[in-house]
C-alpha cells in the first residue's frame, strides 16, 4: 500500500496518525517490556522473552540533499525474532518495511509503504564446525558488504553499486557452510536456489535459479580474503555467471577493504554482455566513537549502458555501538548526481 499526501492537505494529521500509530504502539510495547526487565535488557541485543526466543528490531532515517533534490526518509523499520530451539537448531525471522515514510521537499509530497515484507526467514542446523545447513530466505553469502544489510552496522549510509546490482542480495534455498576439515582458517558456503523468491518485495534481481560457492580464508591475524563464483537465471531469461573477489586488512585504527565482481550475461537470443563493479573503502577510527571513511567505486554495465565513477567522504559517530549518526558527501562522474547524505539509525 502506498499513500500519498500533498503539503497543504487538510488530512495531514490523520495521515501521520494512521501511518505511525501501529508501529509506535509496537515500539512502545517493546520499550515497556524492556523497562520492566531492564536488568536483563541491553540496547542492541534484543529483549529475551525466554530461553528460546529473543525479539528485537531496528530503524533508520535518511536525509539527502542534491543539486535538484531534497528528501527525508524513514528508510527501514524492522522487527526481528530469533533464538535457539535446541542446542543445534536456531532460527531467525525478520519483517521489514522499506521506505516506511518519504517526504520530498522539492514537490511537497509524501508517501509511505507501511505493510512489512519478509526480509529474512530461515532455520540453521549445526552438525559440526565443518558442516551446517541454513534453509529458507537468507542473505546470499558473498563478500563483506552484503553480509551487513542493516544501516546501523555499517559506517556509511549508502551502499556501493557492487552490492546493489551485480548479484542477488537474497537467496531462497539452501546454504551448506562451515570450515574445511583440512584447514580451520578456511570457510566455505555452497548455496542453491531452485524456485522464485519467498517474498520479492525487496528483491534486487528476480531469479528462479542460483548456484554458487564462496570460500574465505584468514591469511594472517590482520589479513582476510575470499572468492565467490556462481550462476543465476533471472525471470527475464538471462543467465549470469559471476566471479567476485574480496580482501580486508586491519592495521590498528585503519581498516582497508576491497571487493570486485565480473558478470557475464547471456540471453536466450544469444546476446553476450559483461558488467564490472569494484569498490575500495578505508575506515580510520579516530576514537571508539568517531570514524572517517573514504570510498571509491567503479561501475560498468553493458546491459544498461551505465558507466560511473563515485567518490565518497564520510563521518560516523557512535555514542554506543547500536546507535549511529552518519554523514557523507558523494561525488559522481555525472556531477548532477552529487549529494549530501545523512542518517540516524538504532538497533534494539
Amino acid at each position: 500500500m502506498v499513500v500519498k499526501m500533498n503539503k497543504n492537505s487538510g488530512c495531514s494529521r490523520r495521515f501521520l496518525t494512521a501511518v505511525f500509530a501501529p508501529w509506535l504502539t509496537v515500539g512502545l510495547a517493546t520499550f515497556s517490556l524492556a523497562v520492566c526487565a531492564q536488568q536483563d535488557y541491553q540496547l542492541g541485543l534484543g529483549y529475551s522473552v525466554n530461553d528460546m526466543l529473543t525479539v528485537g528490531g531496528y530503524f533508520s532515517t535518511e536525509y539527502a540533499v542534491g543539486d535538484d533534490s531534497e528528501e527525508f526518509v524513514v528508510d527501514d523499520v524492522a522487527i526481528l525474532a530469533y533464538g535457539n530451539l535446541t542446542e543445534n537448531f536456531s532460527f531467525l525471522a525478520e519483517l521489514e518495511s522499506v521506505d516506511f515514510f518519504r517526504h520530498d521537499f522539492e514537490t511537497g509530497s509524501s508517501e509511505s509503504n507501511v505493510p512489512p515484507a519478509i526480509e529474512r526467514l530461515y532455520g540453521d542446523y549445526k552438525f559440526s564446525d565443518t558442516y551446517s545447513v541454513r534453509f529458507g530466505k537468507q542473505i546470499t553469502p558473498i563478500g563483506y558488504w552484503n553480509l551487513q544489510p542493516i544501516n546501523v552496522l555499517r559506517e556509511t549510509t549508502s551502499n556501493p553499486r557492487f552490492s546493489r546490482e551485480m548479484y542477488p542480495k537474497f537467496l531462497t534455498g539452501l546454504d551448506i557452510y562451515g570450515y574445511t576439515p583440512f584447514d580451520e582458517n578456511t570457510g566455505y558456503h555452497l548455496y542453491f536456489q531452485g524456485t522464485e523468491d519467498l517474498d520479492d518485495a525487496y528483491i534486487n534481481i528476480n531469479i528462479d535459479r542460483h548456484l554458487g560457492l564462496s570460500l574465505d580464508r584468514q591469511l594472517t591475524c590482520r589479513w582476510h580474503a575470499g572468492v565467490s563464483m556462481g550462476r543465476f537465471d533471472d525471470l527475464d531469461n538471462t543467465a549470469t555467471r559471476y566471479l567476485a573477489l574480496n580482501t580486508r586488512l586491519a592495521l590498528g585504527k585503519l581498516t582497508l577493504f576491497m571487493e570486485g565482481i565480473r558478470d557475464l550475461h547471456e540471453s536466450n537470443s544469444g546476446l553476450h554482455e559483461q558488467s564490472t563493479a569494484v569498490y575500495g573503502q578505508g575506515e580510520y577510527r579516530l576514537t571508539p566513537q568517531h570514524a572517517l571513511i573514504v570510498r571509491g567505486e567503479y561501475f560498468n554495465n553493458e546491459l544498461t549502458g551505465i558507466r560511473e565513477r563515485i567518490g565518497i567522504l564520510g563521518y560516523s559517530f557512535r555514542p554506543v555501538f547500536p546507535v549511529s549518526f552518519k554523514v557523507e558527501h558523494q561525488w559522481h562522474s555525472d556531477s548532477g548526481d552529487n549529494l549530501w547524505l545523512g542518517s540516524f539509525s538504532v538497533l534494539f
